[in-house]
Parts: structure tokens; sequence; C-alpha cells
């Protein structure tokens, strides 16, 4: 009769427990931390593939900068300097822009001071005519 009553007693625990099996649920947190631990293994190795990935592009991206490094310190100065001038040129150009821009202006009140003159000067003229004609000057034609 012990024998009956200790799987009875067995039987009551575990009906207390809910019909919860501890040893099931031991197995399923083993085998859950299995697949946790599998997938964090494959992460890390995802993980140092990309590192050695990057490395290699890292190492390509400084193989290329030391072509190219020593020709574009070369070639700066030269830039600089062309630049330089270009730019001392254009402030020359748009000296002489600013003073051609005013030469139209300036041409056509010179030839309307000399029209002007012309006008003015014209009774002076007539006189100087009257005057070589009394000191026997004939006036060119």
């Amino acid at each position: 009769m012990s024998s009956q009553q200790n799987n009875h007693g067995l039987g009551d625990v575990m009906s207390l427990l809910g019909g919860v099996n501890p040893v099931a649920m031991a197995g399923k947190a083993v085998e859950t931390m299995v697949t946790l631990t599998s997938e964090l293994v494959q992460t890390l190795a995802n993980f140092n593939d990309t590192m050695r990935e990057l490395n290699t592009a890292a190492r390509r991206v400084n193989s290329l900068l030391d072509d190219i490094e020593a020709p574009i310190r070369a070639i700066v100065p030269q830039v600089q300097a062309g630049v330089k001038q270009a730019r001392s040129t254009i402030k020359r150009v748009d000296g002489v822009l600013g003073q051609v821009g005013s030469l139209p202006g300036d041409v056509a009140k010179a030839v309307s001071t000399l029209g002007d003159l012309a006008v003015r000067l014209s009774p002076l003229a007539a006189f100087a005519e009257s005057a070589g004609g009394i000191f026997g000057m004939k006036p060119n034609k």
C-alpha cells in the first residue's frame, strides 16, 4: 500500500502544478538555449564575415589613395596658381570693360562738342575770310 500512496502522492503533486511537466519545461529550456547559442554563433560568424569584407574594402581604398595622393599633391599648387591668375585677369578685364562701356557715350559727347564748336566758330571763320580778302588772300576751295 505504501507504493500506491507514493504513486498517488506524485500524481497529486503533478496535478497541483496544473498539468505542467517540469521535465518537459527543462527540455524546452535546454532546446531554447541550444537554438539561441547556435543563432548567436551564426550571428558572430556573419559579423566576422562583414568585418573581413570591410577590412578588404578599407585596404582597397587606402591603396587607391596611395596611388592618387602624390599626383594630386603635385597638381594642386598649379591649379591654385591658375585660379589666382584667372582672378587677376578677370579683375583687369572687368576694369577695361568698365572703361570701354562708357566709351560710346564719351564719343557721342566729343562729336557733339565738335559740332557745337563748328557752329560757334562759324562767325569767326566768316570774319577771317573777310579779313583774308582785305590782305589779298583768297580762300581755298
